[in-house]
């Protein structure tokens, strides 16, 4: 499969995606929320959801690219394997956020090639997402290798660790 037939199957399947759902979307990540520290749940729910909701607006608008690639199967198997591992669909608004995480995140990887989360996003410990330098930079990016749900793999950001490193040097 190429970019182009992808961004096809992706734009389909987000125009079967109604307001309703993108509401019981964002209210299963304010359920997912709720026990964090304030300034995680805003980052999370508010911050997070905008970036996520406007490239799901970007998506189905967007016009292919002129410059199609071929996506690796394998790895849009793997993300949506993955996808799927988090899909505790036990209740609609759960549901509604896979249905609409499973349109939206293989947009941001494959055809967007945009980070899985934006720069600034913040992480438990404090730390961010970097932009320097036309790098994105994650503090969580190799730290979570060891978790079969993360997406991380699939993420254009570098580890933060390299950005230390750059300016060490």
């Amino acid at each position: 499969m190429d970019s182009t037939e992808l961004l096809h199957i992706l734009r389909e399947e987000a125009r079967k995606i109604s307001n309703e759902d993108i509401c019981l979307a964002r209210a299963a990540i304010l359920d997912s929320v709720q026990n964090l520290p304030e300034k995680y749940r805003k980052a999370y729910s508010s911050d997070y959801f905008a970036y996520l909701y406007r490239a799901f607006q970007e998506l189905r608008t967007c016009a292919p690219s002129d410059e199609t690639e071929p996506v690796d199967m394998n790895e849009y198997t793997d993300l949506l394997a993955r996808m799927n591992l988090q899909n505790n669909g036990c209740n609609v608004k759960k549901r509604a956020f896979h249905r609409f995480a499973v349109v939206v995140i293989p947009y941001i990887a494959f055809i967007a090639k945009k980070t899985i989360h934006p720069a600034g996003m913040i992480f438990p410990g404090g730390l961010a997402v970097a932009f320097h330098e036309g790098e994105y930079y994650c503090p969580v990016k190799n730290k979570q290798s060891d978790v079969e749900m993360a997406l991380c793999d699939f993420c254009k950001c570098r580890d933060s660790r390299e950005l230390e490193e750059d300016v060490r040097e």
